[in-house]
């Protein structure tokens, strides 16, 4: 049944005096590579460059942490692999570190896409001061064996105290440089292929009475991180009460949390339709910009629908 407009106005100006108490949650969402994405690619890794200790474990941690997983995917093979199917040693004038451009030939000869060097870079220190043991820079380098292909370099720098709190699974490895380096290859490989983010967003608080305890029970599970049992509730909510839009604006996050945005974008666009607040109004944007970085990491073309609310 369609609300009049004056109940209509009523339902949404009793919302807007309650939307101050939010719960608030976390959503999973996917990025694009901050370099260039190598999904799908072949790439030759040149042998890390800097203290032999850290940049060996640098080296190896890379090579056998490449992502597997369907969208994120790439061959990856170490200069030493490369090595052997080459006749010349690869050895610069100056040292024993493999000639760059030696390596791109041999790389470009076996079909790789891109050739990646990095350099762990020592920390400035001032004075007397040493050098912080809870940073770790290194600078990586990735230069296409094709023209038509693009280049670039990047630093990633690692703080040991931000490192743990993105990866809290960091805090079980009890060698502090080994915490160091696993946390140095996992934000590398953001550079290369896409990466989860997680983003905070405001949950609705239910005003009406009806349907109230089930939108409450949802926000309690989606702030736990369980947005399959938070749609479930919200769900209920939303089809025995249609005026608790409460539960609708949480269903649109929900389907965005599980990276169905179409769906989440029509949930948004009908809270906004029934009470067209400001909070509704920014999740619909915030949607549409969840969805474009999702389409953008795994190189999707435009969804059917289109976009509403934001422009490229």
């Amino acid at each position: 049944m369609r609300l009049t407009l004056l109940r209509m106005t009523l339902l949404c100006a009793g919302i807007a005096l309650g939307v101050g108490c939010r719960t608030r949650a976390s959503i999973a969402i996917w990025t694009p590579p901050a370099l260039q994405s190598t999904v799908g690619k072949r790439v030759a890794v040149a042998q890390v460059v800097g203290p032999e200790k850290i940049a060996k474990k640098i080296q190896t941690q890379f090579i056998a942490s490449a992502p597997r997983d369907d969208g994120r995917e790439l061959e990856l093979v170490d200069s030493e692999t490369l090595q052997a199917k080459s006749a010349i040693r690869l050895v610069a004038a100056t040292d024993d570190e493999s000639s760059d451009v030696a390596l791109a030939s041999v790389a470009r000869r076996e079909g790789y896409d891109y050739l990646l060097r990095g350099e762990v870079l020592p920390e400035r220190t001032h004075g007397s001061r040493p050098a912080d043991p809870d940073k770790l820079t290194i600078s990586w380098r990735l230069t296409a064996m094709d023209d038509h292909l693009p280049s670039g370099g990047k630093p990633v720098v690692v703080e040991r105290d931000a490192a743990v709190k993105r990866y809290p699974d960091l805090a079980l490895i009890t060698d502090p440089e080994d915490q160091m380096v696993a946390a140095a290859v996992r934000e590398s490989y953001r550079l290369l292929a896409p990466s989860l983010d997680y983003e905070t967003v405001s949950l609705a608080a239910p005003i009406l009475t009806l349907g109230k305890s089930d939108v409450l029970r949802g926000n309690a599970a989606a702030r736990q991180g369980d947005w399959q049992e938070a749609t479930k509730y919200w769900t209920k909510a939303a089809e025995e009460h249609p005026l608790q839009v409460a539960a609708t604006h949480n269903l649109a996050l929900a389907a965005a949390a599980s990276q169905d945005f179409s769906r989440a974008k029509q949930l948004a666009r009908k809270a906004v339709r029934q009470c067209p607040l400001p909070m509704y109004q920014r999740t619909s944007v915030w949607i549409e910009r969840a969805q474009r970085q999702y389409h953008e990491a795994f190189n999707l073309p435009d969804p059917p629908e289109g976009w509403f609310v934001t422009r490229r």
